[in-house]
């Protein structure tokens, strides 16, 4: 038998403790150390075929995020425009990262601000307000400007302990952070009164920057510096706060969406939204309705695979995976759910191939090789499944699956010549 488990029942006894959900990873790897496993089965040693068979190998979850919402190119987003992000998903996205932001007024008056003074000019309200999250570390603050003054973006504050503008109340505040932005990004005067004393030094000492700095990535070392990522930051906090995460503000912005436009990126992100909620039925429509919306468009069928995969209709799955994959062959994240679901299905040597094939084009991703190996074990290639999950162990020495199944393969050894198992010894 192998060095490390005398027994089977012990090896048994150690895949348990290790998928045992009340154990932190910090208990589990105290309790239960790593085992030297070898790459490769031990000399004299087989695998008892029928005790495999009996077993409950650990599979991986599908993932869960091979559909995602097309975000636009970062250098073509403009200051100017619509806000994408609801002033509902902003003000949760506020408190979800700082539940006591630091403010003369609450969050609904500060969000609802921005979003009145922004819309009024012209301005992205979303993304600005990113701007503001981010220059205020969600309203932590901690820099040299204090949160009682009401200076949103560091206006006037250029470090060693300027402590910038100072403005009577929440909305001069933001409405004079909106206009800093368009002294750099247009030529027009506000519509409403000056309140940013920074404006006219903009449109008189920077000729080179007054109204020339039309997008958020211009920023970059010019609001900032040396800021080289600074505007795509500031998209990505919208973006996060934007994203289709099962909550009811995405739910009701979704909504808001598609009784504009009934396009088909509405109904992937309600599709999406639908998802995160377990609402299969209506996540489902929503992936066929984008699909006909756009024919030209694959993406939809990874949303009707999930919506399938949720509902337990594993055949449907299946066949979603399919014709996206026609389309789309090098999509690794597919490629290892529709393995999954050929495996589901009872069909493990057909799920060989496209776990394989994930694994050469995600070679880090650890959970293709605990599917494939399950895949191999089904089809008896136990030195097959042997060596995959030794690849996965070396990538990814901690992942749980791989090691319950390494634990129930080796588990599972016996001697080559064991007459106990219908075999002589000579």
């Amino acid at each position: 038998m192998p060095v490390f488990f005398k027994s089977i029942p012990a090896a048994l006894t150690a895949a348990a403790l290790l998928a045992a959900p009340a154990y932190t990873a910090a208990e589990t790897s105290a309790a239960i150390p790593r085992p030297a496993i070898p790459s490769s089965i031990p000399q004299g040693m087989t695998v008892d075929a029928k005790l495999a068979a009996g077993l409950h190998f650990s599979l991986p979850a599908a993932d869960q995020d091979i559909l995602r919402m097309p975000l636009p190119d970062p250098t073509e987003v403009t200051i100017a425009g619509e806000a994408a992000a609801t002033e509902e998903q902003m003000l949760a996205y506020l408190l979800r990262r700082n539940p006591q932001p630091k403010l003369t007024g609450t969050p609904e008056e500060l969000v609802h601000a921005y979003y009145e003074e922004a819309e009024h000019e012209g301005v992205r309200a979303d993304v600005a307000l990113a701007q503001a999250f981010k220059e205020t570390g969600f309203f932590a603050y901690g820099g040299d400007v204090d949160w009682k003054q009401n200076n949103f973006c560091g206006l006037g504050a250029t470090g060693n302990g300027a402590k910038g503008l100072s403005f009577p109340d929440i909305r001069t505040g933001a409405r004079a952070h909106i206009q800093h932005l368009l002294a750099y990004s247009r030529k027009e005067r506000p519509q409403v009164a000056i309140v940013d004393p920074r404006y006219d030094l903009i449109r008189t000492n920077r000729p080179d920057i007054y109204g020339n700095i039309t997008r958020w990535t211009q920023l970059n070392g010019v609001w900032a510096v040396p800021g080289k990522n600074y505007g795509q930051e500031i998209l990505m906090i919208r973006d996060a706060a934007h994203a289709p995460d099962g909550s009811d503000a995405a739910l009701r912005a979704a909504n808001a969406h598609l009784m504009q436009a009934a396009d088909a990126d509405g109904y992937i992100y309600r599709g999406l939204v639908h998802l995160r909620r377990n609402a299969y039925d209506e996540a489902l429509a929503d992936f066929t309705a984008a699909q006909k919306r756009n024919t030209k468009r694959t993406e939809p069928y990874l949303g009707i695979a999930l919506a399938h995969t949720g509902a337990g209709n594993i055949k449907e799955a299946r066949r979603a995976y399919e014709v996206y994959l026609k389309t789309s062959p090098d999509d690794a994240a597919a490629l290892h759910n529709y393995g999954l679901a050929l495996l589901a299905e009872g069909n493990a040597a057909k799920a060989v191939t496209p776990l394989r094939d994930a694994i050469r084009r995600a070679p880090t991703n650890a959970a293709s090789y605990s599917a494939l190996a399950v895949a191999l074990i089904h089809t008896k290639d136990y030195a097959g499944a042997w060596s995959t999950l030794a690849d996965g162990a070396a990538i990814a020495p901690a992942n749980t699956d791989i090691l319950i199944n390494q634990i129930l393969l080796q588990g599972c050894l016996k001697d080559a010549d064991d007459k106990k198992h219908g075999k002589k010894k000579k």
